[in-house]
């Protein structure tokens, strides 16, 4: 079996690297060649003094091509991950020499772009007309390697994992609430828990910050252990198979109440929420621009609280 080979321990130039990549990718050295835009002999002598310098065959050569060795397959484990931190580091290059001052650039999770950051975006751009926004939608993950990369200046989402090198602050809470057809709740009442028929129910993935604290929940509920008709990993899937006619499903009140008007929003006993969340990179010191934008979050997030308590006590009433 071939002995682990360690990029870090080898005499390979980064050059050599590139190439070796390079024919991994592309399957031969003419598409090697290609990627780099080098010629095809100039490949060949690099991949050659490459194999020299590690003094290990990395490829054979057979009349169909290059076939890899083990050896081959161990150091491109190796390459794969280099070549990923270089594409982040010429990412961050690039943002540092042409990301302008009068810029802000926000990502958020696609639930929170609908309603929350166009009302803070509105609100900013009449206090800093001067500033240019770029706004991206993005799962929590990407908006992570995002702000490493410095692509973005914020990232907003509910409850995010922590990740080194990212700042999370809690900004405010979003409501579960319960959507489906109209006719399944008439009254507008707060719905409990206890009463849904679970046999209905489209859930969202436990690993998703939402679906994880109403799954855990509902379980508490529910003794006998079903599982859910229908498991899916995004609030839209789990919106949309409730407006197709199957089923419901406890989403954020942002996904929800961007839905059609024939369709029921009912809020939940006991009640339900997930943390709304700004991102920020430790590494990126935050401009005034974001300051504000930031300010006009947490005053948006304010308000629609504030608009619930209200509704809540003309319910009681």
């Amino acid at each position: 079996m071939p002995k682990p080979l360690s990029v870090s321990s080898t005499t390979m130039r980064l050059r050599h690297i590139e190439v070796f990549h390079a024919v991994m990718q592309a399957g031969s050295l003419s598409g090697a060649a290609s990627l780099l835009n080098i010629s095809q002999p100039a490949a060949s002598k690099m991949l050659a003094q490459a194999e020299h310098s590690l003094g290990v065959a990395l490829f054979k050569r057979l009349p169909s091509g290059l076939k890899p060795t083990p050896e081959a397959m161990l150091l491109f484990q190796e390459t794969k991950t280099l070549h990923a931190s270089l594409d982040r580091v010429r990412h961050l290059a690039r943002n540092l020499a042409s990301h302008p001052g009068g810029m802000l650039r926000i990502g958020c999770i696609p639930s929170l772009g609908l309603s929350l950051v166009p009302r803070a975006v509105a609100a900013f751009t009449r206090l800093c007309p001067e500033v240019s926004i770029n706004i991206r939608t993005e799962n929590q993950q990407t908006l992570s390697a995002l702000l490493l990369a410095q692509e973005i200046d914020i990232g907003i989402a509910f409850e995010p994992a922590a990740m080194a090198g990212i700042a999370i602050e809690e900004l405010g809470r979003a409501r579960a609430v319960l959507f489906g057809a109209g006719s399944d709740w008439p009254a507008k009442a707060p719905v409990h828990l206890r009463e849904l028929d679970l046999s209905k129910w489209i859930s969202l993935d436990s690993m998703d910050p939402l679906g994880s604290i109403v799954n855990a929940t509902l379980a508490g509920f529910d003794e006998s252990g079903r599982v859910p008709m229908i498991q899916v990993k995004t609030y839209y899937l789990a919106r949309a198979l409730v407006e197709s006619g199957i089923g419901f499903t406890i989403i954020d009140e942002y996904t929800a109440q961007s839905a059609a008007d024939t369709f029921a929003v009912r809020q939940l006993e006991p009640a339900l929420s997930v943390g709304v969340c700004m991102m920020t990179s430790m590494s990126h010191a935050g401009t005034q621009g974001l300051k504000v934008f930031v300010e006009q979050l947490e005053k948006q997030l304010a308000r629609i609280q504030s608009l619930q308590a209200s509704e809540l006590r003309a319910q009681a009433t």
